[in-house]
């Protein structure tokens, strides 16, 4: 399948899921999220089957995720939307939490939900945990959300725990 990686910065989630991708024979293509005409012009050149975000600042553009699947990984279980997901896990002391893989919507962490895998947190930091588990938990929830496009299942409604909307810290 050909997989463009949208991002804000290649971080360490970005690499480990560029490497585990591309070991899974998958081609590739690598895009920074800098301003909505270069990333139309990167899905113009590049021709994905599918638009994978693992780490974004602001909403792909409409004019992209309404005519090609654009899967987001999100930080937080099912439900869980906004931009400091992990930050607010630690900060209510939660004893688990997860990762979710969902399709990019108007909504912002609101689309349906491919895949998501549920992780126990530490008390480490929160670099720790999201170099670790979020990693870990990421890596799986992408590869089953891709398995699942590519069986021709269809998403879960969005929803699961109902975290809601939380702004940033």
């Amino acid at each position: 399948m050909r997989i463009l990686l949208l991002m804000h910065s290649f971080n360490s989630l970005s690499q480990r899921l560029y490497v585990e991708l591309q070991r899974d024979g998958h081609e590739l293509s690598v895009e920074f999220d800098i301003h909505d005409d270069v990333t139309r012009e990167a899905v113009e050149l590049f021709r994905p089957d599918l638009v994978l975000a693992p780490f974004l600042k602001h909403a792909i553009p409409a004019s992209v995720w309404q005519r090609l699947p654009c899967l987001i990984v999100h930080p937080g279980p099912p439900g869980d939307r906004g931009p400091a997901a992990l930050d607010w896990a630690i900060l209510h002391g939660a004893d688990s939490w997860g990762v979710t893989v969902l399709q990019a919507e108007a909504a912002m962490d609101a689309g349906p939900v491919w895949a998501s895998e549920e992780f126990a947190m530490r008390p480490v930091r929160k670099s720790s945990l999201y170099r670790n588990e979020v990693t870990e938990a990421a890596v799986s929830a992408v590869r089953r959300a891709i398995a699942r496009r590519e069986a021709g299942e269809r998403p879960a409604a969005p929803g699961g725990a109902t975290h809601g909307w939380q702004p940033p810290l």
